[in-house]
């Protein structure tokens, strides 16, 4: 390793140019690919599925038997000065939605109170007409009249219309698009330009949306908006940050070096693949300007540190590589272990983040170890001003003074920090996961706000989606099959989660009374298939609107149970659903029931995130751990400097439980990234703790050596990335903002692990070795250098 890095060195140092030329070919290609294969965004439910997942399968197997599955739900208040919904001005504003709505490209049906159609007896004949002909044109007599229909309409009642006729809601069916969220972002986005050309506000109308569109079209709008300013904001941040840490504009600008080259190519690999834009990777920016930014600052600190030495340019950069070179290379590669760790999880995003992730610590290596200092070689000056921070600055001053103290303190640091790691691993046992998307918005964003709306008033805008299979062709006719259904469909209304479900059973019952004289004791199931063929007919004939093909299959061989859910968190949703499969099993085991729907894959989700949370981090933990032992040569060092990079993670963790907080996709992330990126700083300053013992150093000027050539740099670097993350408290999304918020406490408590905890340690287990560190510790200055 040695000869090979010298070699390295040496040619970066004297043939910069093929460099050059290398690295703006290799960005070209990615420039190339970035322009030719423009990268889409899809924040989709489905795209979150590997491509042969059961619950994707089962979601896939409900869109072809029964058509398009995502509605967009629009509610709408009764105003003050209205005795309820049913006034000219709201029928109107309703038939107006309802009209924008058909004529979109995207709708492919429409329910609304305008539209709405009841089936009755018409002098003996079966009838279905509209509630309002002209809904533009309602008379008092049509409103009085369409009082009096809905209350007995029980078709509508909880499901478009409140039974006090205080709310009312308008369902589109919205086309299924697999993998694309565009039409969503067009849909909602044309939706609320009509909203506001049309002042509905102003008329004193309060609108509220809900439905798998809005979510999709919030996740991509929200994300864009996020990454347009957030990540100019970090490099602001970033900025500022090492301008006065190198007082200096090369130091400054250099490190967007590394930078740029490392997201250009990346987004370059990215764009060949045709991976897309997510809610995850929206933090993969933001996550190599970080680690770029840190692994500059080690090349910049080291390379000023020569410079302050009087080496000229070019012997300083070889300096640099050739004492960075390998606690970089395996930085690299513990950073790149952690963000691989995450692949082992189910969910497609998460394992496309992983493998870009992965190789974005990698590539920050290359362009760190040559390019960059390639180009130092070139810079003759050192400004008097970063001549004099390098010298005697605050940084160098506690650096200098933290081996004295942690020796003096090295018992109580060492009992507190096992005190916290107890803490930590009863608290971490206790962890909860919750990807309930109502959670990834702020509560006092209006998409959260209307979807607790629905919940109260629709009893949700979440479906469990019920397909009952009766085995043969023209099976749904059959009465004994629709009697076991309804027993079902009665048992999932029963459920407090649950409002009204929407079936083809109701439509039988419906039509059956309007053949019966309109007699409510007919609201009941035909009683033969024969029976069931003749009412499908008979309604059929009465020109409906609706021809009941997303309740009942082309074949009539299978039966759809739409059944709406309030919202609720995962482990609720978790023993529902096992509440529900345990009865179907015990009660109708005769009846072949699948269940889907988007709670059911955000439940699927969850359990991927457990499993996936728990797998990733001992896989990075275990890969971590051996890299160390192979680095440092020594299984003891390997764990030592474990310490500061796993026990910060298992705080963080136990923190959030004891606060009552549940993790979500993004911190799932952040266990398996944090301690990729945590260890990068362990690493330098027990290499550089190894160097000096090698050299014939004893603990205390090792330790000294240690804070003092790589304390600096850790400080800087903990710094960028605590600051450096905390800019992600400002996003929109609650994950993007967890992510953010789990990462700087990490960063900073493995900055304290790194500069207190680890050289405590390192005078525990090899001070005993120096009988005569005690009176070294009196007499001499800890914080002095060897000389090289």
């Amino acid at each position: 390793m040695n000869r090979f890095k010298l070699a390295w060195a040496r040619f970066v140092v004297t043939r910069p140019w093929p460099i050059f030329a290398l690295t703006g070919l290799l960005l070209g290609f990615a420039i190339l690919s970035i322009v030719s294969r423009p990268i889409p965004y899809d924040n989709s439910n489905e795209m979150y599925f590997l491509p042969n997942d059961p619950s994707l399968l089962a979601f896939n197997e409900l869109t072809d038997l029964f058509g398009d599955s995502e509605y967009l739900s629009i509610g709408v208040e009764a105003r003050a000065q209205d005795q309820d919904v049913f006034s000219q001005d709201t029928i109107h504003l309703i038939d107006s939605l309802t009209q924008m709505l058909e004529e979109h490209e995207v709708v492919t049906q429409v329910r609304s109170l305008s539209k709405y159609q009841y089936t009755h007896n018409d002098d003996g004949l079966l009838a279905t007409d509209d509630l309002f002909e002209e809904p533009d044109a309602v008379t008092a007599q049509d409103l009085a009249k369409a009082r009096v229909i809905m209350a007995g309409e029980k078709l509508a009642l909880n499901t478009l219309i409140t039974k006090d006729f205080q709310q009312v809601r308008i369902l589109a069916r919205t086309e299924y698009r697999a993998g694309d969220n565009s039409h969503k972002v067009q849909i909602v986005t044309d939706l609320l330009d009509f909203i506001e050309t049309q002042k509905f506000a102003e008329q004193g109308y309060q609108l509220h949306l809900a439905g798998m569109p809005v979510i999709g079209e919030r996740f991509e709008t929200l994300t864009k908006e996020d990454m347009a300013w957030i990540n100019p904001t970090m490099a602001l941040v970033m900025l500022v940050i090492l301008f006065l840490t190198f007082r200096s504009i090369t130091g400054t600008l250099v490190p967007w070096l590394v930078i740029g080259i490392s997201i250009i190519s990346i987004t370059g690999i990215q764009a060949y693949f045709a991976w897309p834009f997510t809610a995850v990777n929206s933090a993969l920016v933001p996550t190599l300007i970080i680690i770029g930014m840190g692994v500059s600052v080690h090349v910049l600190v080291e390379f000023y540190h020569f410079r302050g030495k009087g080496l000229v340019p070019k012997e300083a950069a070889y300096e640099t590589i050739t004492h960075l070179f390998q606690p970089v290379l395996f930085t690299a590669l513990t950073t790149s272990m952690g963000f691989a760790a995450l692949a082992i999880t189910e969910l497609l995003p998460v394992k496309q983040y992983a493998y870009l992730a992965a190789m974005g610590p990698l590539i920050i290596f290359l362009v760190a170890m040559t390019s960059l200092p390639a180009l130092l070689s070139f810079i003759p000056w050192m400004p008097k001003r970063t001549q004099t921070a390098f010298k005697n600055d605050l940084v160098g001053r506690v650096t200098q003074s933290i081996p004295a103290f942690t020796y003096r303190k090295r018992l109580p640091i060492v009992f507190v920090g096992a005190i916290a790691l107890l803490f930590s691993l009863f608290f971490v046992s206790k962890i909860t996961v919750d990807s309930n998307f109502i959670t990834y918005f702020k509560k006092d964003s209006w998409i959260t706000q209307d979807m607790h709306y629905f919940d109260e008033h629709f009893k949700g805008i979440s479906n469990l989606e019920v397909m009952v299979d009766s085995g043969v062709e023209d099976g749904v006719k059959a009465p004994e099959f629709l009697r076991r259904v309804e027993s079902l469909q009665d048992y999932l209304e029963g459920l407090p989660e649950a409002g009204d479900t929407n079936s083809l059973l109701d439509f039988l019952k419906q039509i059956r009374q309007a053949v019966s004289e309109d007699n409510p004791d007919f609201f009941i199931l035909p009683d033969s298939a024969q029976m069931t063929a003749q009412l499908l007919l008979l309604y059929e004939n009465s020109g409906p609107d609706e021809d009941l093909s997303d309740l009942k299959d082309f074949d009539q061989r299978h039966l759809r149970l739409t059944v709406p859910l309030i919202n609720m968190s995962a482990s609720q949703m978790t023993l529902l659903l096992e509440q529900i499969n345990t009865e179907i099993e015990a009660e109708y085991s005769d009846l072949t029931v699948e269940i889907t729907g988007p709670m059911v894959m955000y439940n699927v989700q969850d359990r991927y995130i457990n499993e996936g949370m728990f797998n990733s981090f001992s896989i990075a933990l275990l890969l971590i751990g051996l890299s160390f032992f192979v680095l440092f040569r020594s299984v003891k060092y390997g764990l030592i400097a474990l310490v500061p990079s796993v026990v910060p993670i298992l705080m963080a963790g136990g923190v959030v439980t004891l606060m009552g907080i549940s993790l979500d996709l993004g911190t799932m992330i952040v266990g398996a990234m944090t301690m990729g990126i945590a260890v990068d700083d362990a690493i330098h300053v027990v290499s550089r703790y190894l160097l000096a013992r090698s050299q014939g150093a004893d603990v205390n000027q090792a330790i000294g050596r240690a804070m003092n050539e790589s304390g600096r740099a850790v400080v800087f670097t903990s710094v960028i990335l605590v600051v450096g993350f905390s800019v992600m408290l400002l996003g929109s999304f609650i994950p993007y903002i967890n992510t953010g918020l789990f990462s700087a406490v990490i960063m900073g408590l493995a900055l304290v692990g790194d500069l207190i905890v680890l050289p405590a340690l390192l005078y525990m287990i090899d001070g005993k070795k120096d009988l005569s560190l005690a009176a070294k510790m009196t007499h001499t200055n800890s914080s002095q250098p060897l000389s090289k």
